[in-house]
């Protein structure tokens, strides 16, 4: 191949790489960038966020040196001592503008120190999940990032270190509206000790405050949050929970009223009411996001007068409303022309016919959720069409849901890139063999529990098929051998709990998948210890594994596997294999 490519000018080809970026996964510009030159230095550029964990710290230098437009560094499963690597990235000359740092087991103050005399542009902060975090890590953060725009200080307390407390005040929020004169969107939720005060001192006093999230903030009451919406109408977006307990304030309900910039609203698990709705509906906000799962005392008048009332929606979560049924998804339907995704799982009364009236009626639906809903075999459902918009598609936890209605879904959906179908036990080998024929653009399939599949059935190549999720499954050795032969793509594969396959099985997957990055073995008890070295020294693509819970890598064994770019848990860790979701 030529070493340039100088018919197409270098901004197409950045075009092209981005596109393919944001339909797959970043680790796709490692083959891209062995191409030629141009395509390494195309890809470098591309490449705007780092994702560091225990494989990534060897390289940081390399890192630094090579991807000179990174903006967004992400901590979130880095398991050591964060203040030494943020004192690397604070001296690596790179323009930060997002840092997650999440999950650590407390807020890292000399680390950050240094991150802050270098990085005053840093406009997004995700702090959510420390162990520790308290008044004074918020005035620090104040201190350090004065530009900051979007603030996560959600849930402080990481459930990796119970015995840690979080004892954030609205002393310390008081110090970061002081100190971020720029903030617009913060999430305050877990947060127990916050009260009234300090809502309403945010919308007071941050001006530029847009997106609010207070979710489980138990001192934070209805009449404050009825005056902090009066006190900022401009808000776009709130997210709050438990709300109308014991019983809903008119206050709340006409506070509503004054929304008309809302896009965003999610109040899952409170008791509302009709009036509320209408509230909504008659504040003629542009309306985009709807989150109303888990919620009480609403009916389908109220929701269909406001679904009526905001042709916008593009986001519906009706999770547990039970009083749906077919027919009233019909007339909801008729409501929706942009809505992009819907979750109507728990909704006991729905059968396959609401799955294909949204289908046939919402031209713009990508994606569907209706787990635990009445999915079976039905006949008499009008299937002569096809939608070929839909591609992600989540039906677990329907038991009755068989290999015809299978087929029929599978038909109407052609290309699916996303299909889970977790806990479906009356669909068998013969339902997804049929499913692999019919949607060979599946990318991520789940099939976590489904106890009547005995063998995966692939009577062709899938070649975008990169995440199986495949836990306790009664799957053998040739389902693996046929994994290996049809998906030469697959990156992710988790086996948790396959008591049948062997060690001969997962040689076959790795000898033939070449891109294979994660793999999970938990609880397989028929492998031995010895395909762990195996895997590490054949497969230079694998970046982590789960090994069987009896097998426990020593240290000196998982120095050696990490040198060779290979992270092998010897604690259990569970890998979020999520594919596209």
């Amino acid at each position: 191949m030529e070493e340039n490519f100088p018919y197409l000018p270098e901004e197409c080809w950045e075009m092209i790489f981005s596109f393919l970026l944001q339909r797959r996964h970043s680790h796709h510009f490692e083959s891209l960038s062995l191409v030629c030159k141009q395509f390494l230095s195309i890809t470098n550029t591309l490449r705007t966020t780092l994702r560091i964990s225990e494989l990534t710290i060897p390289a940081m230098s390399r890192i630094f040196s090579r991807f000179r437009q990174l903006k967004r560094i992400d901590l979130r499963n880095f398991k050591g001592v964060p203040d030494d690597l943020l004192i690397r990235i604070a001296g690596s000359g790179l323009d930060i503008e997002s840092l997650d740092i999440s999950n650590q087991a407390r807020f890292p103050v000399s680390g950050m120190n240094f991150l802050g005399s270098t990085m005053r542009n840093l406009r997004v902060l995700l702090c959510s999940k420390l162990g520790v975090l308290t008044d004074d890590d918020l005035v620090e953060i104040a201190k350090l990032f004065p530009n900051l725009e979007d603030l996560d200080i959600s849930y402080p307390m990481n459930p990796l270190a119970p015995s840690c407390y979080s004892d954030i005040t609205d002393s310390g929020i008081f110090a970061l509206i002081q100190g971020l004169p720029r903030l617009r969107k913060v999430n305050l939720s877990g947060n127990s000790l916050v009260t009234d005060k300090s809502l309403i001192d945010l919308s007071t006093k941050c001006v530029w405050l847009r997106e609010i999230a207070i979710c489980d903030c138990d001192l934070i009451t209805q009449s404050g949050i009825a005056k902090a919406l009066r006190q900022n109408p401009n808000l776009s977006s709130l997210s709050a929970n438990w709300i109308g307990i014991p019983s809903l304030n008119s206050d709340l309900i006409d506070s509503f009223l004054s929304m008309k910039n809302l896009n965003s609203i999610d109040l899952s698990e409170s008791i509302i009411s009709d009036q509320l709705l209408n509230s909504l509906a008659n504040s003629c906000s542009p309306l985009k996001k709807l989150v109303l799962s888990h919620c009480h005392d609403f009916s389908f008048s109220g929701i269909s007068f406001l679904l009526n009332k905001n042709p916008l929606i593009e986001w519906l979560d009706l999770e547990a409303a039970n009083f749906l049924t077919d027919e009233s998804v019909k007339e909801l339907s008729e409501f929706l022309p942009l809505v992009k995704l819907i979750n109507l799982s728990n909704c006991s009364n729905l059968s396959c016919s609401s799955l294909f009236i949204l289908a046939r009626n919402c031209p713009a639906l990508t994606d569907i959720e209706m787990k635990i809903v009445n999915l079976q075999k039905e006949e008499g459902h009008p299937t002569d069409f096809v939608n070929p918009k839909l591609i992600s598609l989540d039906l677990s936890g329907n038991k009755n849901l068989c290999n015809d209605g299978v087929r029929k879904i599978a038909s109407i959906f052609p290309n699916l890139e996303l299909l889970k179908l977790n806990h479906c036990a009356a669909i068998t080998d013969e339902g997804i063999g049929y499913v692999l024929t019919a949607c060979p653009k599946i990318r991520h399939l789940e099939l976590n529990y489904c106890t009547g599949i005995k063998n995966l059935v692939m009577n062709c190549e899938l070649p975008s098929m990169e995440a199986l999720k495949l836990q306790r499954l009664a799957i053998d050795d040739s389902t693996l051998a046929m994994i290996g032969s049809r998906c030469p793509s697959l990156i992710h594969l988790d086996l948790l709990g396959c008591l049948k396959v062997t060690a001969e099985g997962v040689k076959e997957v790795v000898r033939n998948c070449r891109g294979l990055r994660e793999i999970s073995l938990w609880d397989c008890c028929k492998i031995d210890c010895s395909v762990i070295p195996w895997m590490v020294f054949s497969r230079r693509s694998l970046r982590e594994i789960i090994p069987p819970n009896f097998i426990f890598p020593t240290a000196n064994q998982r120095s050696l596997f990490l040198r060779h770019g290979c992270l092998v848990h010897a604690d259990g860790f569970s890998l979020d294999l999520k594919g596209l979701s």
